[in-house]
């Protein structure tokens, strides 16, 4: 018996990705980090479950188009074997002197496009071993690929592709999944090339002209990591406006590899496209692009709280610096990502102010009662409030202080809380279906009026192998990757995980019940604050883990 782990996923479902060929010369500082799957071909002998655990540990090779793992197949099996997509499983195998069986539950699938979706039902496959010449052998291989858990984080990057915002100059994340040895520029071009996931594809702009492709030169990257980019059928007359946003997108989009610090785009001919701000030889470095990430611009890192209904800092272990009073007692309060500018709500939560941090506040008017979660998300204010029918409602106020409701088309039910992504393209939604709180995903779509569209439930399932519920103060952790309070096996407890359900990881529970979540949100993820129903300030960090920091806080806030 066999335990197992194991992640369905799509490897190779692209044919743009190449798994065999001319090898790409990659320089030792930007290769993948920790490349040693070598994995052996079939042995003479081997039992059944030693067959299948084997067969197992090769898929999480695509080398040579799965060469070994083909290996443990018959000759028909093995010869029309397409490992395009893959299911993801927690179980085991079992077998006896003739047969090799997968019992569990399938917990993921990525997709012909490398994006992963998390989703659990039962699970069962027999491999169906046959003899040839004497040795057992699969007849009956899934139809893709079937990796462990450990197998799949161990030996996967999660690579994020970006796509440039239709509501501001800057990147726009979209994550996908690719073996570790096959982390190569070509490989991550060509994967943007096939265009942005369909869920935010409205929200987003893709800067490569269509048609556009690599050309007979590829991709390449050097010692000093300059990645030289060939493109073919790229049009004649590009605007500096349109060449700044097509530098932007694939710069972004190779800093999935290991130190990369620049770029230089050629046409054909071998003939450098002139991108402003490039410099004299061409390059196009990543320090001249930080302006496009909304994530590497000057963030304020304080935490802000909210003690015996006190605005304040919280400096240290119990120490609560009390700002200037505003005049009247606060419920809850948000930062901008600047440190400039401050929003409170009152405490019987029917008003809100806005203003600088530690000044006067104005009140702003509303058409919304019980008013809570306030972020700033790239400038603008979002919040929840109930409208005169006593349906939740999103709204947005601008730097000028004027108000919009957002239209939620979430479809389910009520809004029970939100969390905007930093590059305000998603919106985390936690709504009620059938009663059931249900954590989901949105797209926002406009600048004035703003719509959340095309919800869809966000399955995350816990290390245990069991879907999480009972969600709670669902927030942005990192780019693309979010902290929510939710039950797992009957415990309370904070988990993260990438936006796509992958990923996740169990932080451990603290004492009390759960309130608010707030982030310092990071590229690689910040600290994380949590409030409990004991009015107690918990703080988490990767290296001290769970810090008890403050009493009496009944809210909390890091800049947004």
């Amino acid at each position: 018996m066999a335990a197992l782990t194991a992640l369905l996923l799509s490897l190779t479902g692209c044919t743009t990705i190449a798994t065999s060929g001319p090898v790409e010369q990659v320089p030792l500082a930007a290769q993948p980090r920790g490349i040693d799957i070598a994995p052996e071909p079939p042995s003479a002998d081997m039992t059944p479950v030693r067959l299948v655990e084997g067969f197992l540990q090769a898929m999480a090779d695509p080398d040579g188009e799965y060469a070994i793992a083909r290996q443990y197949l018959t000759s028909e099996a093995a010869s029309g074997w397409a490992p395009v997509d893959a299911i993801v499983f927690d179980g085991e195998v079992t077998g006896g002197i003739d047969a090799a069986v997968a019992t569990g539950t399938a917990i993921g699938h990525l997709d012909e496009t490398h994006r992963y979706t998390a989703h659990t039902e039962p699970f069962v496959h027999d491999f169906g071993l046959v003899e040839q010449e004497g040795q057992w052998r699969i007849s009956a291989p899934p139809a893709g690929l079937l990796l462990t858990r450990y197998n799949f984080e161990r030996y996967y990057s999660r690579v994020t592709l970006y796509f440039m915002s239709r509501v501001g100059a800057h990147v726009v994340p979209d994550p996908i999944h690719l073996p570790e040895s096959l982390l190569t520029p070509s490989n991550v071009l060509q994967a943007l090339f096939q265009g942005p996931a369909e869920e935010i594809s409205r929200s987003v702009i893709d800067a490569l002209p269509r048609g556009v492709r690599l050309g007979d030169g590829g991709a390449t990257i050097d010692q000093s990591g300059v990645v030289t980019v060939d493109l073919a059928r790229l049009p004649v007359v590009l605007g500096d406006d349109d060449l700044r946003r097509l530098g932007a997108q694939l710069l972004w989009t190779l800093t999935s590899i290991p130190r990369v610090t620049g770029m230089i785009v050629t046409r054909e001919g071998g003939r450098t496209v002139p991108i402003p701000g490039a410099s004299a030889n061409g390059v196009l470095e990543l320090a001249t692009q930080q302006g496009y990430q909304v994530l590497s611009r000057a963030a304020a890192t304080d935490l802000f709280g909210v003690r015996r209904s006190r605005v304040g800092r919280i400096t240290g272990q119990d120490e609560f610096e009390i700002m200037p009073e505003i005049g009247f007692r606060v419920a809850d309060v948000a930062v901008s990502v600047d440190g400039g500018s401050m929003a409170v709500i009152n405490e019987d939560r029917t008003e809100l102010s806005t203003g600088g941090l530690g000044g006067p506040v104005s009140k702003v008017d509303l058409p919304l009662s019980n008013l809570r979660s306030p972020q700033f998300v790239l400038g603008t204010l979002w919040l929840l409030g109930d409208d005169m029918g006593g349906t939740p409602r999103m709204a947005i106020i601008d730097r000028e202080g004027q108000a919009q409701l957002v239209s939620a088309e979430v479809g389910v039910g009520r809004i029970r809380d939100f969390s905007v992504s930093p590059s305000r393209a998603r919106v985390l939604i936690v709504a009620d279906v059938g009663g059931v709180p249900t954590l989901g995903v949105a797209s926002l779509l406009g600048a004035n009026p703003v719509t959340a569209t095309q919800w869809r439930p966000l399955e995350i399932v816990a290390p245990a192998g069991d879907a999480l519920t009972d969600p709670v103060a669902p927030t942005w952790q990192a780019e693309t990757s979010l902290a929510v309070a939710a039950t797992s096996a009957g415990v309370r407890s904070i988990f993260t995980a990438q936006l796509d359900g992958s990923v996740v990881q169990d932080l451990g529970a603290i004492t009390g019940g759960i309130v608010d979540i707030a982030s310092n949100v990071r590229l690689g993820g910040g600290p994380i604050a949590v409030t409990t129903d004991l009015d107690v300030t918990w703080r988490y960090e990767a290296r001290t883990r769970w810090t008890r920091l403050a009493d009496e806080v009944t809210a909390v806030a890091y800049p947004g």
